[in-house]
């Protein structure tokens, strides 16, 4: 029996995984018939995923499991559904579709589950057929779907079971949709999403990622999900034996040498970096998404001048980085202090949520942590990039000077480049601190590299794309107005519609 965790919340975990190891037998490979197992981190999941709450009801009734290739979800995913179809919470008159994006990634899970009843204790309860497992002598089944299939509308399950979810693109999203909104049918409907990471964030299983790294970092409260994700931190250096080693022990846990091999995962990455594919590498075995080959910070650099535990006091002198919006992206508002290592931190942040396609910027919002920012500290020069702003600028303007407040065009190119180069610089060679803000780190994640005959500029990966690096834009200006000119306070300044940059 693996060893379990300490409970916080009431769980009926132990007696999932009693049943799993008690009944179940593993798959195809290399313990196939054996009585099934589960390593620590897959047991850890299960006691979180059956925690109740008052009343005995779920407290998760959505998961997204992220877990790098070669790691077991696939047949942890089967037993899960084999427990909700089987088990001893089993609800009445079970229905579990079991889906990916084609049928032969739903036959690896699905095929997993007839081997776990056809080879185990199941077998005298229940008809085993190609597509689909039904009990005998009552309801209850579990069948194979294919998001190629059509819209799978109609059903009622009590529990949906998707595999690989970065794969179901375009209209395979939709009978992802179809069969979750089908879950509200039944009482203690649930659904459990699994996948390796992709390489395009503006998927189904990109936004689901997104949001749920919202979620843990506190950005949005959603209690109903479970966001289970592991993958390797960005500070590895894979170039090292010790790094690379490290990485992979990160992303894949008690389940490194179990269900795969260390020095498999090591060949691996020799073959594909030396191919040039160090992204598929990393998507792939450590569990990272690797929207862009062309990101604009290298990886791990910001994370490794975090300074978290930084407060910047009230008086402390500042600039200030503005980046608006109307209602599509977002507005960021970010300080920089003027010091020789600069600290970079979040004074504001407005996103458009999501399906919220009538949202605009509350502008009231925004003016209103303006004011604060400029009352609180003692800004030496806030940088604005002026679109659609130009009434609260001046505005701005005409209560602390123009002298403070003053535009910044982020489209004149050659001084953005110039811009963009200087904090490319003091980032990577640990000039500067931050304070680990999520949303900012996610901004500049999404950050890419356009090339031009006036230098090199950081934009959004595609045109329409909805990754935001509105924080990104509002830090290089804030860093401007920090790092270039920390002498303002005694050089006169043009009129702030006549900024000399």
């Amino acid at each position: 029996m693996a060893k379990r965790r300490e409970k916080r919340w009431p769980t009926h975990g132990p007696e999932v995984c009693s049943w799993m190891e008690s009944v179940l037998v593993h798959g195809e490979g290399d313990f196939f018939g054996e009585p099934f197992r589960l390593t620590d981190d897959q047991a850890r999941f299960l006691y979180q995923w059956y925690e109740y709450a008052d009343g005995g009801r779920y407290r998760y009734r959505r998961a997204l499991l992220g877990r790098p290739k070669g790691s077991g979800k696939t047949e942890l995913g089967a037993a899960i559904g084999l427990a909700e179809l089987a088990g001893p919470l089993a609800q009445t008159a079970p229905v579990i579709p079991v889906g990916a994006a084609s049928w032969e990634q739903a036959d690896l899970l699905f095929g997993t589950a007839r081997v776990m009843v056809s080879e185990g204790a199941l077998q005298p309860f229940f008809d085993v057929f190609d597509t689909e497992i039904v009990r005998r002598g009552g309801p209850g089944r579990m069948y194979r779907i294919a998001a190629i299939a059509g819209t799978n509308d109609g059903p009622r399950p009590t529990f949906f079971l998707a595999d690989e979810i970065h794969e179901w693109l375009g209209a395979r999203e939709r009978v992802h949709v179809v069969i979750s909104n089908g879950l509200a049918k039944r009482k203690e409907g649930r659904s459990l999403s699994m996948t390796t990471a992709g390489s395009d964030m503006e998927t189904l299983a990109g936004a689901m990622y997104e949001y749920g790294q919202k979620v843990q970092s506190g950005e949005i409260t959603d209690g109903e999900l479970l966001f289970d994700w592991r993958e390797a931190s960005e500070a590895h250096d894979l170039t090292t034996p010790d790094g690379l080693e490290a990485a992979i022990r990160e992303a894949y846990g008690d389940v490194l040498g179990v269900t795969i091999q260390l020095e498999n995962i090591i060949s691996r990455y020799r073959e594909l970096s030396q191919a040039g594919k160090d992204y598929e590498f990393q998507r792939y075995y450590l569990n990272r998404w690797t929207a862009s080959p062309v990101r604009w910070l290298p990886v791990g650099a910001w994370d490794a001048c975090a300074t978290p535990d930084r407060v910047v006091e009230a008086g402390t002198r500042i600039a200030i980085g503005f980046d608006g919006s109307y209602n599509q992206d977002s507005t960021a508002l970010v300080g920089v202090t003027v010091e020789d290592t600069p600290h970079v931190f979040v004074l504001g942040c407005w996103e458009k949520p999501e399906h919220e396609p009538d949202w605009i910027v509350p502008r009231s919002e925004v003016t209103a942590a303006v004011h604060a920012a400029l009352e609180r500290y003692d800004v030496s020069a806030m940088c604005c990039d002026p679109p659609g702003w130009h009434r609260e600028i001046e505005g701005w303007a005409e209560t602390y000077g123009s002298y403070t407040i003053v535009l910044w065009e982020t489209n004149r190119r050659k001084q953005m480049s110039a811009a963009c180069d200087r904090f490319y610089g003091l980032v990577v060679n640990r000039g500067v601190t931050h304070d680990g803000d999520p949303r900012l780190a996610r901004h500049l994640a999404s950050a890419v590299v356009k090339e031009t005959s006036e230098g090199a500029l950081i934009t959004k990966d595609r045109r329409g794309s909805k990754r935001k690096i509105d924080l990104a834009i509002a830090a290089v200006l804030g860093l401007e107005g920090s790092s270039l000119y920390p002498g303002w306070d005694a050089t006169p300044l043009m009129g702030w519609s006549e900024a000399p940059f």
